[in-house]
C-alpha cells in the first residue's frame, strides 16, 4: 500500500450478460485515491459511472481485476466481510435519500450504529451531535415525509458519517434537489473534506459540482478518458 492510499482500483473490469451477449460496462480501469482527496467522477449517461461507483465501494464485485480499500483486498473477502467492512470504512450519499420512511431523523442516523452494535446511549448521543452539525436540531424527530429535499439529504449525510468513516461517497447528491438546497448540500460536503480531512468521492453530472474537486475522473464507454488533477479550487 501506498502511504495515504485509501482506494486503488487495478485493472478493473465488469462485463454483464445479457441474453447470451456480453456487455462489457468497465474496460481496464486503474487509479488511486489518496487520503483526503477530493474526487469527482464524471461521464455521459451509460459511460460506467454507476458501475464504477458499486464496485470500487464493493457493493458489486468486478468481473476482473481488483480494489484495495485502506490496504485491503475486498475481492478476497467474502459478502459477510464486505458488508461488515463496507459499513465501517464507507459512508454513502445517494440521489434518492435511501432514508427509512418509517423512522424519524433520529433513527435514521442512529441506524447505521445499531447494525454495527454501537451502544443505544452511545449512538443516540452521536446522531443528536451529527443532526445538529448539519443544522437539522429542529427536524430531529420527523419523518421523511415531513421534510424537503434538501432536509433528507442533510439527514443522509448525517447519517453517513454514524461510523466515523474516513471515506465519503455521493452519487449526485443534489441530483433531486432545487439550486439552494444543493449548494448548501454541497458546502456541507466540502466542509467534511477541508475541516475534517474526509476522502470525499462525488458522482455527478453537474460540470460546475465536477470542477471544484481537486482530480477528476473522467468516463467513456468504460474507459478513463482524463484523470487530471486541478490545481486551483474555487
Amino acid at each position: 500500500m501506498v502511504k495515504n492510499e485509501v482506494v486503488r482500483l487495478d485493472k478493473i473490469s465488469k462485463i454483464y450478460e445479457l441474453d447470451g451477449i456480453d456487455i462489457p460496462a468497465l474496460d481496464g480501469v486503474s487509479f488511486e485515491i489518496n487520503k483526503g482527496d477530493y474526487v469527482s467522477i464524471m461521464g455521459p449517461s451509460g459511460s460506467g459511472k454507476t458501475t464504477l461507483l458499486d464496485v470500487m465501494t464493493t457493493m458489486m464485485r468486478p468481473s476482473n481485476g481488483k480494489v484495495f480499500i485502506e490496504g485491503r483486498e475486498t475481492t478476497k473477502m467474502s459478502n459477510a466481510e464486505l458488508a461488515s467492512f463496507r459499513g465501517k470504512k464507507i459512508g454513502f450519499v445517494f440521489q434518492t435519500f435511501n432514508l427509512l420512511p418509517k423512522l424519524n431523523a433520529l433513527e435514521n442516523v442512529m441506524a447505521p450504529m445499531w447494525i454495527n452494535g454501537v451502544p443505544r446511549s452511545e449512538r443516540k448521543q452521536r446522531a443528536k451531535k451529527l443532526l445538529e452539525q448539519v443544522e437539522l436540531t429542529d427536524r430531529m424527530y420527523n419523518r421523511p415525509n415531513q421534510m424537503s429535499g434538501g432536509q433528507k439529504q442533510r439527514v443522509a449525510i448525517a447519517r453517513a458519517l454514524a461510523m466515523e468513516p474516513n471515506i465519503i461517497v455521493a452519487d449526485e447528491p443534489t441530483g433531486n434537489l432545487d439550486s439552494k438546497s444543493g449548494k448548501l448540500v454541497m458546502e456541507i460536503l466540502n466542509d467534511l473534506h477541508k475541516k475534517e480531512g474526509k476522502t470525499l468521492i462525488v458522482v455527478t453530472h453537474d460540470a460546475s459540482i465536477g470542477r471544484k474537486a481537486q482530480k477528476q475522473i473522467i468516463l467513456k464507454d468504460g474507459k478513463i478518458v482524463s484523470g487530471k488533477k486541478v490545481t486551483t479550487q474555487l
